[in-house]
């Protein structure tokens, strides 16, 4: 029997499986709503309800390009929601990739590894791992992001600084709401609802790029439940419930300022081609890194224009700066050079960096390839700081002018 065969034979059982559900229909005709349909309904009301509440006119959304990509935006949420939310187990949850070349969110950045765990509050948890050559790591938990929500706060961070490993960079963590006698230990709250880990890289070749490397990190409940029975209607009813809320909850912090600005921290500058003083984000936001400074600008160029971006790097652990679209998302870090980590930069006699961000090849050092955009986002972050954080400088320059 080839696969053909046992496909068709496979098939056949399948048919008879329908007959005799169509003989028993008159039977059940009183019989409780299917739930999981109901929810699969509801999630796809949910996309169509997407594309009409936020891509639109309310969120100046009205190009056709803003349009094209935003319903982009809500295909690469629903990957997330699908890989995050549809076969998560809480009492057995196993570490996720954040981000992949269709599932980009939250502002993804090309020198960086993310994974994602779903938690309980009141569990307790082993994470193993290795810091892999990292240039910097961090494991963050999220409070209010159970069955798919959107994280409230960040309650809780451990980085590299102080996880104790081993001279081969192995490591453990307890993650639990007591603290253990000794070892890594990472703090527990009620509400806790996911794990997120950071692994940040500063190479020639952006980490996202290297398709075939992942970094070695794992977790385990420590009491787990017994293993639950085969999904039912129910359970799978709830699953496709947390994918909804999880694209509905994405979308809303992707756009939620888009419209006037308000919500966003004071160093997300919304004045084209120019930057606010760096800051960082606050423990109650949620999503971000505790141990990081940020600058954030709009570019805006016309075709015949250049950006000049110059200053100079703080002493830190990483840094870098990375173009999005409007969505957070990164322009095609796969084939263009939409990012610049202090490894792939060249700074000048004075250990200043000039970054040219232009439609076209300068062949100049440092060139940020906008992919011919007429507008996006400019994003930096600054890992654990340990001298002051100078606010970049940019001005626009005909791209005739440079040399």
């Amino acid at each position: 029997m080839d696969r053909r065969e046992f496909l068709a034979g496979v098939g056949a059982v399948g048919g008879a499986s329908v007959l005799l559900s169509s003989a028993a229909a008159g039977a059940q005709a009183n019989a409780p709503v299917v739930a999981s349909r109901v929810a699969m309904q509801e999630l796809l009301r949910t996309i169509d309800q997407l594309q009409g509440e936020f891509l639109s006119e309310k969120f100046r959304i009205v190009s056709p390009g803003d349009i094209a990509e935003g319903q982009r935006l809500v295909l690469h949420l629903l990957n997330s929601g699908l890989n995050f939310w549809l076969e998560a187990d809480l009492s057995r949850p196993v570490f996720t990739s954040y981000i992949a070349p269709a599932r980009k969110l939250l502002g993804d950045n090309p020198d960086a590894l993310y994974y994602f765990a779903p938690i309980r509050g009141d569990g307790r948890y082993r994470i193993r791992g290795n810091l892999a050559g990292a240039t910097f790591t961090s494991f963050t938990v999220e409070g209010g992001s159970g069955e798919g929500n959107a994280a409230a706060r960040s309650t809780a961070a451990l980085d590299d600084n102080t996880l104790q490993a081993d001279t081969e960079g192995n490591y453990e963590i307890i993650v639990s709401a007591d603290k253990p006698a000794a070892g890594n230990w990472l703090p527990l709250e009620p509400g806790a609802g996911q794990i997120t880990t950071r692994h940040y890289f500063e190479s020639r070749n952006c980490i996202v790029n290297q398709t075939a490397f992942e970094v070695p990190v794992s977790i385990e409940a420590l009491d787990p439940p017994p293993i639950s029975p085969a999904p039912d209607d129910a359970e799978i009813a709830r699953r496709i419930a947390n994918v909804s809320r999880h694209v509905r909850a994405m979308m809303t912090i992707t756009l939620a300022s888009a419209a006037s600005g308000q919500g966003r921290p004071a160093w997300f500058s919304v004045i084209p081609n120019t930057f606010s003083a760096p800051g960082q984000w606050l423990s109650e936001t949620g999503y971000g890194n505790l141990h990081a400074h940020y600058a954030a600008a709009p570019f805006v160029l016309m075709p015949d224009e250049a950006l000049l971006i110059e200053g100079s790097l703080p002493q830190c652990r990483f840094a870098n700066l990375v173009l999005w679209n409007r969505y957070m998302q990164t322009f095609d870090s796969a084939r263009r050079q939409v990012s610049l980590n202090r490894a792939q930069m060249k700074l000048g006699e004075d250990g200043r960096y000039c970054i040219v961000l232009a439609h076209r090849d300068p062949g100049l050092p440092n060139w940020l390839d906008t992919e011919g955009r007429s507008s996006g986002l400019m994003y930096w972050r600054f890992l654990l700081a340990s001298t002051d954080v100078p606010t970049p400088a940019a001005r626009v320059v005909k791209f005739a002018d440079l040399k």
